[in-house]
């Protein structure tokens, strides 16, 4: 493994009954392009300074074709997200309000490397308890 020191930027665009709203990061971060799996970490500061580790984790999936991604947040917020094409996981996600039972059925998980960069994609639908939630999208991009 080897980590080296990038800038991480983060883009979710969350489509809810026609509304879009779109939240962007920016924070250092480590990036891993050593192996069969790329791993970016990072920080996400909350409004009141709280501290959350987040990881992801890109490889080739087991039982799909293709890539699928990991998305693993320890500290205020907690969950461990799966994205598989075409598939539905699902996870606990964990709140300082309290925990929510989410589905994410996986439209896409494409990701483009270079040797200074790695830039990630995700698009899903959310939904708790069979009810969909939003369409989402996640953009995240590590660059040395």
């Amino acid at each position: 493994m080897e980590k080296k020191l990038c800038r991480v930027r983060v883009l979710g665009v969350m489509e809810q009954d026609g509304e879009k709203e779109e939240i962007e990061t920016i924070s250092d971060g480590f990036l891993d392009l050593s192996g069969e799996l790329t791993k970016i970490w990072y920080k996400e500061i909350s409004e009141e300074g709280e501290e959350t580790k987040v990881s992801v984790t890109f490889r080739e999936s087991k039982t799909a074709g293709g890539l699928e991604c990991r998305i693993v947040k320890k500290g205020l917020v907690q969950s461990d997200m799966l994205f598989i094409p075409g598939e539905q996981t699902f996870c606990i996600y964990q709140t300082p309000f309290g925990e929510l039972e989410l589905e994410t059925e996986t439209a896409c998980v494409e990701l483009d490397l270079t040797e200074k960069r790695a830039a990630g994609h995700l698009g899903y639908l959310l939904s708790s308890g069979g009810n969909v939630i939003s369409k989402a999208e996640v953009f995240i991009e590590a660059i040395l």
